[in-house]
């Protein structure tokens, strides 16, 4: 009886053992179909793919993130994780400025019997690290691909500027596509899928349109170099400056220098794009200042840009020393700093009518509408074509298009002003020809008329001898008086050109032949369209009358001689003289002229001029060439004000 009670009591014990193990089962079999449903319902459905030519994948893409840790393949297929993976539910991928590691996991099926050959692109070449890795139904890796900004580009299965690897899909066979992501800087994935054909003919498409714009811009530069070859101005060297390094900022961020530039160097991808950026706002700042001559029209804005010149150049210096990822952390906020200061500048200049402000704005106008473009594109806002892809560079070709038609009608508005004061004093020289014409036809009239009736008026001779000498006085005095109309400017009552080239002539070859001292200053109103633009030409005619008034105040002597050389510039000669007479001459003159008020209609002109100087040297084969001599005097003025203006240039002593 006690046995087959044991053995009851260890029947029954062993009965509750089973329905335990039963229980455990049936739980771990709920959790088990509990995390299948919700995996199901987490993950994206696979892409199945037909005869489209291209897929955006976003919205089917699971994404695992890291955060402070870092997952092997092995890991990720064992699923282990499985429960961690997040659908997305944008159109596109964008995390932002990460450091995280991001595993992204995509689900195929080729039902394209015709096409078995695929591309995965990533059309965001800033990526630091892209690893992919195919698997098939059984989970084991297919294939395994690697790339990013941080590879060379020897290493790389497909050469492209943009991340790229192909992938072989069976037809009606399952495929997961596992790709893994690290980069220091912002985390943006537009990540497309191809057929091979349709990717081939974008890469046709992409690097033609590449050529054509980076072509585009090195000709704009080059005609940019030429003009400043040819006239010195700084606001055009500052262009040419602007233009090379937005070029080299383009191809850093879109991959085309790292592709053909320094492929065996992918750490300079981490220091060219914000460096280039820093520089080119700096660039930009000074430009903006040459082209809107904010120095005289407007000091306080011209204090900001130099401010924001300086600032933009630590930056770009700090750039070389700070980790990469606060580099371009920084890059954005400036670079959204400049586009503000930038807007609201334009706004400014158009609101005061500035005379190049509708050329600038436009130039950003459709600089921004590209911009915009492109990250509409890049957010899945708008459509993918040719012009939301390449909005940006159209954008910029625009722009810089634009800035080149502007700093072209700055250049023709300069040379008009020239032609006109030139075509002024050919006028004027051609009436006074042909009063000493007329003069000379009377005269010559007069003279026959009295031989023809002398036998018949010689009782008149008396007479007429008296009146002929009264007609002979007033001829000779009209004849002085048009004798100084010819070498005297109307305006300002200086000596004009054709009285300079007649002295200059006899003032050289005398220092020449006796070897004394000779010395010429050539000056020019600073900004002077500026004035006649914003005040008008009267206002522009005072200007040059009291300029011309400063400069006879302070060429005192008898032998020197002023003359107005044409448009608003003047010329010195200064006989006896050596360097260091007529430069304190040259100061003096130019202190006068910054120190002149001239009030118009109850508005103040201020003015300013710059002033080159040459000096007769004997030893100097060169300078006894009279005309070339001039010619150092003129270059020496455009140096002046290729040197900020304000300010005086000797030839010589810049030369020696």
């Amino acid at each position: 009886m006690p046995d087959l009670w044991a053995v009851i009591i260890n029947l029954n014990n062993s009965i509750n053992w089973i329905n335990s193990c039963l229980k455990t089962v049936m739980l771990r079999l709920l959790l088990i179909l509990i995390s299948v449903l919700y995996t199901a319902h987490l993950h994206a459905s696979p892409l199945v793919l037909f005869e489209k030519g291209q897929y955006r994948l976003a919205p089917f893409i699971s994404y695992l993130d890291m955060k402070n840790q870092d997952y092997s393949i092995e890991e990720i297929l064992a699923g282990k994780y499985e429960l961690d993976w997040q659908k997305n539910k944008l159109n596109e991928l964008n995390f932002g400025f990460s450091k995280s590691v991001y595993w992204l996991k995509i689900d195929l099926e080729n039902h394209n019997e015709l096409v078995k050959d695929w591309v995965f692109e990533i059309n965001y070449p800033m990526l630091d690290h892209v690893d992919a890795y195919v698997v098939n139904e059984n989970k084991e890796v297919e294939s395994y691909f690697y790339g990013g900004d941080q590879i060379e580009v020897k290493y790389k299965t497909i050469k492209h500027p943009h991340i790229v690897f192909a992938v072989s899909l069976p037809t009606k066979v399952p495929r997961q596509v596992y790709i893994r992501i690290e980069s220091q800087g912002a985390v943006q994935i537009p990540i497309t899928l191809w057929q091979w054909q349709e990717f081939s003919y974008y890469s046709l498409v992409y690097y033609l349109w590449q050529g054509i714009f980076y072509g585009m811009v090195l000709i704009m530069a080059l005609y940019s170099f030429v003009v400043w070859l040819f006239d010195r101005e700084g606001i055009n060297l500052n262009y040419v400056v602007y233009i090379l390094l937005f070029t080299l900022f383009q191809i850093s961020i879109n991959g085309i220098g790292f592709q053909f530039i320094w492929p065996n160097y992918p750490s300079l991808n981490h220091l060219i794009t914000p460096l280039s950026l820093a520089l080119m706002l700096a660039s930009l700042s000074l430009f903006i200042g040459d082209f809107f001559e904010t120095k005289q029209f407007s000091p306080r804005l011209h204090n900001f840009l130099i401010l924001s010149f300086n600032c933009y150049i630590v930056m770009a210096i700090s750039n070389i020393f700070v980790p990469y990822y606060l580099a371009i952390e920084l890059a954005f906020f400036i670079a959204l700093f400049a586009i503000i200061s930038v807007v609201v500048i334009t706004i400014y200049m158009l609101k005061i009518n500035h005379p190049n402000a509708r050329y600038f704005s436009l130039a950003w106008l459709v600089f921004l509408a590209g911009a915009a473009m492109l990250a509409g594109n890049k957010f899945g806002l708008i459509p993918i074509t040719m012009y939301s892809e390449y909005g940006m560079q159209f954008g910029a070709a625009l722009e810089m298009m634009f800035l080149s038609l502007a700093l072209a009608d700055r250049l023709s508005n300069s040379q008009r002003d020239k032609i006109s004061a030139q075509e002024e004093s050919l006028f004027l020289s051609n009436q006074v020809q042909q009063a000493k014409e007329k003069i000379y036809l009377n005269e010559t009239k007069n003279l026959r008329i009295e031989k023809e009736h002398s036998q018949k008026l010689e009782q008149l001779v008396n007479e007429r001898t008296i009146e002929l000498n009264s007609a002979m006085e007033k001829l000779s005095l009209a004849y002085d008086n048009l004798q100084t109309i010819s070498i005297t400017d109307a305006l300002t009552e200086l000596h004009n050109r054709y009285y300079f080239n007649e002295r200059w002539r006899i003032e050289h070859k005398r220092a020449t032949r006796e070897k004394s001292e000779l010395c010429i200053i050539m000056l020019d109103v600073d900004h002077f369209k500026f004035v006649n633009d914003r005040y008008g030409h009267p206002a522009g005619d005072l200007c040059l009358i009291e300029v011309a008034n400063c400069i006879k105040k302070h060429v005192t002597r008898e032998p020197d001689i002023v003359c107005r050389y044409g448009g608003e510039e003047f010329v010195v000669i200064l006989p006896g003289t050596d360097e260091v007479g007529a430069l304190q001459v040259a100061q003096c003159i130019r202190k006068a002229v910054e120190n002149l008020v001239v009030n118009w209609e109850g508005q103040i002109i201020k003015m300013s001029i710059s002033l080159g100087l040459s000096s007769l040297d004997h030893n100097n084969t060169q300078t006894l060439d009279r005309q070339h001599m001039v010619n150092q005097a003129d270059q020496a003025l455009y140096k002046a004000k290729s040197m900020g203006r304000n300010q005086v240039v000797s030839f010589n002593s810049q030369n020696k």
